[in-house]
């Protein structure tokens, strides 16, 4: 269940909740004043052609995700093999003394 805070902020938006929080719509402002500075300051600035592909194409390059390795499974599957053969041994040994412990107790 989440939060009705939270719930309220994703139904009113970042606004509807400013309206009603004085912190939030001081951080609004603030945001908005960084925002108005960085488009007054930087208005004529554009970047070289291409460069929007080069970045794009360098961070899939290097972003890739690798293949999960499988020595997590290959160990898995060791330490569940140890478990049952040592299972299958010690079973029969200990098989008689328990037949008998409970024969005892009836």
């Amino acid at each position: 269940m989440a939060c009705p805070e939270f719930e309220e902020l994703l139904r009113d938006g970042a606004r509807g909740h400013a309206a009603q929080c004085e912190e939030c719509r001081a951080l609004l402002e603030a945001l908005e004043d960084v925002d108005a500075t960085f488009e007054a300051a930087f208005a004529g600035v554009a970047a070289p052609p291409g460069f929007e592909a080069a970045v794009r194409a360098r961070v899939a390059r290097e972003s890739r995700l690798r293949a999960p390795s499988l020595v997590p499974e290959i160990l898995d599957f060791i330490g569940w093999a140890a478990v049952l053969a040592l299972a299958a041994i010690l079973l029969p040994r200990v098989l008689p003394f328990l037949t008998a412990m409970l024969a005892q107790l009836s």
